[in-house]
């Protein structure tokens, strides 16, 4: 089925399964779920020439402004030569009041396992032997979590959060009661599903070759704090793991955009494993 989405300026291509998928182009896909009970992946590809393909996704979304899908990073990534794979996070369909669902899915659906079978997929069908993910915030937490379980990718993250029960409680309880209502609170879902909500958790045992940049504001006292300094705690030293400190602002901003290309230009160029070019740069 084909129908056209203006506001994407793309044609909307829906499948019944991710091993059905096709790229021809520019395209919205849909990929409908195999259950009643898991969740629609929407996405919005732009193949091009390249061995890269970005993934872009999405923080925050005010719900009063955006209505989902939402594929951020589109202005910002218009001019790249890369193949980008737009991803939208069914998870804030669960409730009209959600603005952040980090990608997690439900009880009974793992989506960052639906959405790395999706984006291998794409990955091949695009000739990109590479896999970058991107995002700031909450799209960060995502960033850090698909590459933590996809062999061989690199995530890239600004000011991330690192486990959803070290933001602020208000998100936490408002995502445990609209996205795991079957479990009492917050606490109940972080036992029963730990490597989802926790990077802590999931980077006690990553996929093999998986690398990233972690990218804080050091004005973000909040993310510094409860976020970038228990990970790195937890993954100094590790193979691939690579930290930048900077100040961009007193608060929890994303940084210029020229900052955020330079980064991709750097992280594109070569593999995080050659550390040479994406050593700590000092605070600034």
């Amino acid at each position: 089925m084909k129908d056209w989405d203006e506001r994407h300026r793309a044609p909307i291509v829906v499948w019944e399964s991710v091993s059905a998928l096709r790229v021809q182009g520019r395209q919205r896909h849909i990929v409908q779920p195999p259950e009643h009970h898991h969740l629609t992946l929407d996405v919005l590809l732009q193949p091009r020439d390249s061995d890269t393909l970005i993934v872009a996704l999405h923080g925050a979304l005010d719900r009063g402004i955006y209505t989902p899908p939402r594929f951020e990073w589109m202005g910002t990534l218009a001019g790249r030569s890369e193949s980008i794979l737009y991803l939208s996070d069914p998870t804030i369909t669960l409730s009209e009041r959600l603005r952040l669902g980090w990608y997690v899915g439900n009880a009974t659906d793992n989506l960052p396992e639906r959405y790395a079978a999706l984006i291998r997929a794409t990955a091949e069908q695009c000739g990109a032997s590479r896999i970058l993910f991107f995002g700031f915030s909450g799209g960060g937490f995502a960033a850090l979590a698909l590459a933590g379980i996809m062999p061989g990718t690199t995530g890239i993250a600004f000011s991330p959060q690192t486990s959803i029960g070290g933001y602020y409680q208000q998100f936490a309880d408002m995502f445990a009661e609209d996205v795991f209502p079957e479990c009492r609170d917050y606490a109940e879902v972080a036992a029963k599903f730990e490597d989802r909500v926790s990077l802590l958790a999931r980077y006690a045992d990553p996929a093999p070759g998986t690398s990233f940049l972690y990218v804080q504001n050091t004005g973000d006292t909040h993310h510094m704090s409860r976020h970038y300094e228990p990970f790195r705690s937890l993954t100094e030293g590790m193979e691939g793991a690579h930290f930048r400190l900077r100040h961009d602002s007193d608060g929890h901003t994303v940084p210029p955009k020229e900052y955020l290309l330079e980064v991709l230009d750097e992280c594109a160029a070569s593999p995080l494993h050659a550390r040479s070019a994406l050593e700590e740069s000092s605070a600034r």
